[in-house]
């Protein structure tokens, strides 16, 4: 960038005072982490929503996770655009979490996949014949079903990324006739299950890339899964892993927090990919609650790009309590800053241009 200036005094002389170099500024976005909020609560009052995005904002959040279950987008389709687009005029990016598509993954209410109960026949079945509450992500017809939604989310609504919550691999091996003809060996079929459910998640999130390019696409587990990190890491699509640090719920030692924490961490930024730690700030007695600044500080310890907590979630003694206490915790988060670097492009010179006497000028007319 060059930078002209043009000096004019009053004295019946202009003097051009032409070129001054200036050097090329960048401009850097330089910080620590982000912030997202769980908004787990009906969208029927805009009012009440709006004033919620708002306070979630003023926190320093980016997005907000809001869950959705099979038959909801059905019932009220007005009513959740509304609300998503409330999201984004508060500054808010939305991550939509699938809540029990197939039941398998986790969703904030506690419903039967529409889909598994309305099909039966895709259900997970046990070496026994015996068929469980879980749709196989090996049947076609699931996997055509599951992926269209995904398309007409993406397509109709202002969502920004998905996120998947605490997947669950069916904890029996499947021996449906799907399954039975992808791998004919009857004692691979455990390891056969563990491969196809990775490649599942895969084709999953290449799915959400095709639909939009630029959409956020983040899975979170709970720390018992921490085992399926080196396979999710290979998933080319996927851009973020998150972990629940739900100590107390788990009823684990606080200090696993930072263990957890840095597990997740550093393997996600070993393979370019984002971390994403999630605070229990829900399920917390007084003694709980007392804890929870010891545990905000252990995540921050794990040093995440990202940091997730709830608003208002359930069965916290005091709701209101707690909320202004992470509302405060997330105050201490580094904001991102702008820095400004000159550029180390060589020095343009530029000559220097002739002085002009206006009044010999005017002499010579």
């Amino acid at each position: 960038m060059l930078c002209y200036t043009v000096k004019r005094v009053y004295t019946n002389v202009v003097t051009v005072k032409c070129i001054y170099y200036c050097p090329l500024l960048q401009c850097c976005l330089v910080g620590k982490m982000d912030i997202t909020v769980a908004y787990f609560h009906p969208l029927f009052h805009p009012d009440v929503v709006k004033r919620d995005f708002e306070q979630i904002r003023a926190t320093g959040t980016t997005s907000i996770v809001y869950a959705i279950h099979e038959q909801e987008d059905q019932r009220w389709p007005r009513d959740l655009e509304r609300g998503l687009k409330l999201a984004q005029e508060a500054g808010l990016k939305v991550l939509l979490s699938l809540g029990r598509y197939g039941n398998l993954f986790a969703g904030p209410s506690h419903v039967p996949s529409w889909y598994t109960f309305r099909h039966p026949e895709s259900r997970v079945q046990d070496r026994h014949g015996r068929t469980h509450n879980v749709s196989c992500f090996n049947h076609e017809s699931f996997r055509s079903w599951f992926f269209n939604e995904i398309e007409y989310l993406l397509a109709n609504y202002p969502i920004s990324g998905i996120l998947l919550d605490e997947p669950h691999s069916p904890d029996v091996t499947c021996f449906c006739s799907v399954c039975r003809a992808l791998c004919p060996d009857i004692t691979d079929l455990q390891h056969f299950q563990r491969r196809s459910f990775i490649e599942f998640l895969g084709a999953l999130f290449a799915t959400v890339k095709r639909v939009k390019s630029n959409a956020r696409t983040v899975m979170v587990l709970l720390p018992q899964d921490l085992n399926l990190l080196d396979e999710l890491v290979t998933i080319s699509h996927l851009d973020t892993i998150g972990c629940h640090l739900f100590w107390q719920l788990l009823d684990a030692d606080i200090s696993m927090v930072e263990g957890w924490g840095r597990t997740v961490v550093d393997m996600a930024h070993k393979h370019d990919k984002r971390s994403q730690l999630w605070l229990q700030n829900f399920h917390l007695d007084e003694q709980g609650e007392q804890m929870l600044e010891l545990s905000f500080n252990q995540l921050l310890n794990a040093d995440p790009d990202e940091v997730a907590c709830y608003y208002y979630w359930r069965n916290n003694v005091d709701p209101e309590r707690v909320w202004q206490t992470t509302r405060n915790l997330l105050r201490r988060i580094p904001r991102r800053q702008l820095y400004w670097q000159s550029s180390t492009l060589p020095h343009i010179t530029i000559p220097r241009l002739p002085t002009v006497d206006v009044e010999s000028s005017e002499t010579a007319q």
